[in-house]
């Protein structure tokens, strides 16, 4: 990097560009290139890319410290290569059970990404037809409309386009009761659009195909995604379900905040909230899973993750009208939603987005083909660094390319969208 990147990265980072204070402490946090692996195509970028991942590396340190969080794992992929994967803190309050790059933390609605390109990959394999109505797969299906239980088809499950008022039975699911039960009560859902109309974020729905894929393969959900996704891609960390985040006795403890004042966290008991959506919000895995997970969205993996699955998932289907643009500034343009990804356009490229939370855990990836740089975050004390760290990643790594275009209109202030 040119002296007058350090210059102005400086600047912009002390000046509170995004709203952000850095300051380096004593053993300042840098990327340590040991033990990383090289890039699919043997070359090292690592040397490329270095001052970036130090810089935004420092700014994840400092916050997660000055926020108190109690565990945690960051990543960074380039160019097909990891070259940034840092743990924090530890699994428990109270312990000295350090997170570790194996690590496994609930993904919550990350695992829609994961479910999108399954579908598109059973697609391509005509086990099912995203254009089919769902009702040929399951006659049993019952809406409160006939054309809504008609013409309903899993792009409409998987984009959030069912015409269901947004979040339908999510306190069903809170309260405990098994998807089954819930399938039984969808005719009691309000429908406000016909299918395709309008986005409408759904946890419920979403999850149908789980159990389309069940009834069309014979094999379980869970058992799919290790088939096609987990175990070819490496991801051995990675599992679906309760027991598969405590099997190995390697996960991190949820805790909740108890003061935004003091910071201070509580441990939450263990529960199985969410996993009854298992497309939605069942997905566990490690900080090196997800890097993994990240290569294949880039296009390094394409014998597991094909171009063609990465476009039918990366293709905006409806626009987002209400989400929030907090901490992005101008560079963000717009909103939409593919198949299980959110995508947004940033300065004219593409991104692929997706966050997720669930009591305890908070999620977040984010994938820039044009820049072919990527990154993840778990967390299992959810505090404001999970809603900063994709936007700052994304400036920074803009004012990074080009230090000398920074945008001078503020941040917009609202409160994030929900996400489970």
């Amino acid at each position: 990097m040119s002296i007058k990147h350090i210059v102005a990265l400086s600047i912009v980072l002390l000046g509170g560009y995004i709203g952000y204070t850095l300051q380096m402490q004593k053993g300042a946090y840098v990327v340590d290139f040991k033990e990383l692996p090289t890039s699919v195509d043997s070359v090292d970028h690592r040397n490329e890319i270095s001052d970036f991942v130090n810089l935004y590396s420092t700014f994840f340190a400092n916050q997660f410290d000055s926020l108190n969080t109690v565990g945690g794992a960051m990543t960074i992929v380039y160019k097909g290569q990891v070259v940034c994967r840092k743990t924090y803190g530890v699994k428990r309050q109270g312990t000295n059970d350090s997170v570790d790059i194996h690590t496994r933390f609930r993904l919550a609605s990350v695992s829609k990404g994961f479910a999108g390109v399954l579908a598109t990959k059973m697609a391509e394999r005509e086990a099912i037809n995203l254009d089919t109505p769902v009702i040929a797969y399951l006659p049993s299906l019952h809406l409160s409309k006939q054309y809504n239980e008609e013409h309903l088809t899993l792009r409409n499950t998987l984009s959030h386009t069912t015409g269901l008022l947004g979040y339908s039975f999510d306190p069903y699911v809170e309260s405990g009761l098994t998807f089954n039960q819930i399938y039984q009560k969808l005719h009691v859902a309000k429908i406000d659009a016909m299918p395709g109309e309008q986005y409408a974020y759904q946890n419920v729905m979403f999850s149908l195909l789980d159990t389309v894929l069940q009834l069309r393969t014979g094999m379980k959900y869970g058992d799919l995604l290790s088939e096609h996704i987990f175990r070819p891609l490496g991801m051995n960390d990675a599992s679906v379900g309760f027991e598969g985040l405590v099997g190995s006795h390697n996960f991190a403890y949820p805790h909740k905040m108890l003061s935004a004042k003091t910071l201070t966290y509580k441990c939450c008991p263990l529960n199985e909230r969410y996993y009854t959506t298992a497309p939605a919000a069942g997905v566990n895995a490690s900080i090196t899973d997800l890097g993994l997970w990240l290569k294949a969205m880039m296009g390094h993996s394409q014998n597991v993750v094909t171009k063609n699955e990465i476009n039918e998932v990366g293709t905006p289907y409806i626009h987002i009208v209400q989400s929030s643009a907090r901490y992005w500034g101008s560079g963000l343009e717009s909103r939409d939603y593919g198949l299980g990804w959110r995508i947004f356009t940033y300065k004219g490229d593409t991104l692929l987005y997706h966050g997720g939370f669930v009591q305890g855990y908070r999620a977040e990836v984010v994938v820039w083909p044009a820049k072919e740089i990527a990154m993840a975050m778990v967390m299992n004390s959810p505090n404001l660094l999970a809603q900063k760290a994709v936007p700052f990643f994304v400036n920074l790594y803009s004012f990074y390319l080009n230090p000398w275009k920074v945008d001078d209109e503020s941040s917009a202030q609202t409160e994030p969208e929900g996400m489970f």
